[in-house]
Formats: structure tokens, C-alpha cells, sequence
């Protein structure tokens, strides 16, 4: 269970890497919470994701844990806005995400969305 686990989340992230919505082995119900927002479904992630992708210049795995069907990843995310140390917690049912709750600092993120909505 444990191999399938990390194979799933790191499915995730490489499809996440490639703006690949369609890769995300992701539940219809969903959901993903993180400082930003929370998100309950497979179209509103999705649309969080087109979101997201365009700030996003690269993912580093630092280190994925796994235990029956939850996998701790620790990331750090490169975005436009600087370097973010994330760490998401991932709940896997029959093969797909069921929920992510993203932990992390915003700061960097709503200051920079500030910054381009502004100009």
C-alpha cells in the first residue's frame, strides 16, 4: 500500500510540474485546503490549478512519507513570487486523491498577487 501511495502523490506532482490537469489522479470530491483558500470538488480544483500554474516555475521533492493511505510530502515550490517551503498531507482512496491540505507560508503568494493586480 505504502509504494502505491508515493506513486500516486508523486503522480501529483509531476503532473502539477507539466500543468497537466488531466494527469492528477484526483477524486470527483475533492477537497484541498491550504492558508489561501479551500476547495471542495473536482471542477474548483481544477480551476485553483489553471490558477496556479502560471506562477509556478518548479517543484523539488525534498522528502515523501507514507503510511497505509496518507503520504506527508515536503516541497520546496519555486513560483514568480520566490521560493515557498511547502508541506502537503495527502488522504489516497481506490488510487486517487480524496483530500491535500497544503501547509505553507502565503505571504509571498497574496503579496505578489497584490503587486500584479495592482499594475
Amino acid at each position: 500500500m505504502r509504494e502505491e501511495v508515493i506513486r500516486i502523490v508523486e503522480a501529483y506532482i509531476d503532473a502539477v510540474r507539466n500543468n497537466d490537469i488531466d494527469a492528477i489522479p484526483i477524486h470527483s470530491d475533492v477537497v484541498f485546503e491550504s492558508p489561501i483558500r479551500n476547495i471542495r470538488g473536482v471542477a474548483n480544483f481544477r480551476k485553483g490549478m489553471e490558477e496556479f500554474f502560471p506562477i509556478l516555475k518548479s517543484i523539488e521533492v525534498l522528502h515523501l512519507t507514507a503510511d497505509d493511505d496518507t503520504c506527508a510530502a515536503v516541497l520546496k515550490v519555486d513560483t514568480s513570487f520566490g521560493l515557498i517551503p511547502f508541506v502537503e498531507f495527502f488522504q489516497i482512496a481506490d488510487g486517487q486523491i480524496v483530500s491535500i491540505r497544503a501547509y505553507y507560508d502565503p505571504r509571498p503568494i497574496l503579496e505578489g498577487m497584490s503587486r500584479m493586480l495592482a499594475s
